[in-house]
């Protein structure tokens, strides 16, 4: 008998970290095609949600870095140099070189789907493709590592 909470613990992990969410479904016990399903509901939930609401966690981003600029102005911070880490040449080289598909083909597997989705609905936000490339792009990964964790177990 399938459990809502299961399948809601099962959606919720799906759309934080769509990596382990076809392992979590497999030891809660369900088939291939419930694990596909739900994790493809679950992660394109995701991509919606944090796609959607990337102008608010942009507007506060906005905020803070000027309420920081301010304050350093004023003397109660020390200035800072903006650093280039890893992880943002890592993003800039995926945006510069392989766009939206790259970024889309990353996005549920390595980045997560919020980083993921809000970058793309940074980089990319009057471009019509980029919903329907990142949602594909899930579908595509929750097949690819349901049949993984298939064989694997």
């Amino acid at each position: 008998m399938i459990d809502p909470l299961e399948i809601l613990a099962i959606i919720g992990t799906s759309m934080v970290k769509f990596a382990v969410s076809p392992l979590v479904s497999y030891g809660l016990g369900y088939s291939f095609l419930e694990t596909l399903i739900v994790t493809s509901i679950g992660g394109c939930l995701g991509v919606l949600v944090f796609h959607r609401s990337a102008s608010w966690f942009m507007q506060r981003a906005r905020l803070r870095r000027l309420h920081q600029q301010i304050a350093m102005e004023h003397g109660a911070l020390p200035r800072k140099h903006r650093t280039f880490t890893r992880s943002r040449r890592f993003i800039v080289r995926i945006k510069t070189n392989q766009g939206l598909q790259g970024l889309a083909l990353l996005t549920p597997v390595v980045l997560s789907i919020p980083l993921g989705s809000i970058i793309a609905a940074k980089y990319f936000p009057n471009d019509r493709r980029t919903l329907p490339v990142l949602l594909s792009s899930v579908v595509i990964w929750s097949a690819v590592l349901s049949s993984v964790w298939t064989f694997a177990r």
